[in-house]
C-alpha cells in the first residue's frame, strides 16, 4: 500500500479509528527504534574492551612488537636518517 492509498484511507476512518491506527503504528516504530538499539549497542565496543582486545599484541616479546624501532634515541638526534 503506497503513502498515498493509506492517506486516503484515513480520510474515510471516523476520529477513533484514526487515533488507533496512529496509535498501533507509534508502537511498532517504538519497538523497531528499540529493537535497532539494542543490536547497535551490543556492536559497540568500548575504548577500555578494545585496549585489552590488543593488549598481547603489544607486550614485549609478542610479533608485533618485534617489528618496532627498539632504539631509544630520540629520531631527530640521529645524524644519518637523511
Amino acid at each position: 500500500m503506497s503513502k498515498l492509498e493509506v492517506l486516503e484511507a484515513l480520510k474515510s476512518m471516523t476520529a477513533e479509528e484514526r487515533l488507533e491506527v496512529i496509535e498501533t503504528a507509534s508502537k511498532l516504530i517504538r519497538e523497531e527504534i528499540a529493537k535497532n538499539s539494542q543490536i547497535s549497542s551490543h556492536k559497540k565496543l568500548s575504548l577500555a574492551e578494545a585496549a585489552e582486545k590488543m593488549r598481547p599484541f603489544y607486550e614485549q616479546g609478542s610479533e608485533f612488537v618485534a617489528f618496532a624501532d627498539q632504539e631509544i634515541e630520540d629520531f631527530y638526534e640521529y645524524e644519518d636518517y637523511a
